[in-house]
């Protein structure tokens, strides 16, 4: 069974199925997670491996200075006899590392836009958890509207769309600093000017990406 589905017929098990929220917030399966298996998934994922995953020793520092802060802010919660949540600890660890890799910046962690982070990658993985009657009964898709779940699936899409948008914008504004290391945005932009790709690259692949 197994060589039947990872070889003989490995072409029809490799892609994800087209689930409603993944296919939304990953604008129309423009991104490698959700993206079907074809040239377009082929062309991405060599440009990702090539540009992307082969910096991931250039952001050590990042990663270390993360570590060193999450320890320190765990010694000092015991130090004062304090209850932690690890739970939010470690997810705010891990959203800290994503925003300074990705988008060069490091969020305050009492401030809005970390919060606004937070609440959008909590209410994307609920809702790509979520049940959708269309995914499979089609002719029931009525009641995943009825039920509000295409208006939260499209509120959230439109806020994150917001939020790209707004860091793309920063990246591209001519009057701001540039950092001498560039992140995963600025890495992106540029691959999309100087990369022959076969199709005409949108600022939405980007976003695609980001997701």
């Amino acid at each position: 069974m197994a060589e039947e589905v990872m070889k003989t017929h490995d072409l029809d098990f490799c892609s994800r199925p087209n689930l409603c929220a993944a296919r939304k917030l990953s604008y129309n399966a423009s991104d490698l997670s959700f993206s079907p298996y074809n040239h377009y998934w082929r062309e991405m994922r060599k440009v990702c491996v090539v540009h992307l995953f082969s910096r991931v020793q250039k952001y050590r520092h990042i990663r270390e200075d993360e570590v060193a802060r999450l320890i320190e802010k765990i010694c000092q919660f015991s130090i004062d006899s304090k209850p932690i949540n690890l739970s939010e600890a470690i997810m705010c660890f891990s959203s800290l590392i994503i925003c300074r890799v990705g988008f060069g910046k490091r969020y305050d962690e009492q401030g809005i836009e970390r919060s606004r982070f937070h609440r959008l990658l909590k209410e994307s993985q609920a809702i790509l958890s979520s049940f959708c009657f269309s995914d499979y009964f089609p002719f029931m898709g009525w009641a995943d509207r009825f039920m509000g779940f295409l208006n939260r699936l499209e509120t959230t899409f439109k806020e994150f769309d917001t939020f790209f948008q707004e860091l793309i914008d920063e990246h591209l504004d001519s009057n701001k600093l540039k950092s001498e290391q560039e992140d995963i945005v600025d890495v992106l932009l540029r691959i999309r000017t100087d990369h022959n790709f076969s199709f005409e690259p949108t600022i939405d692949h980007i976003k695609a990406i980001l997701m």
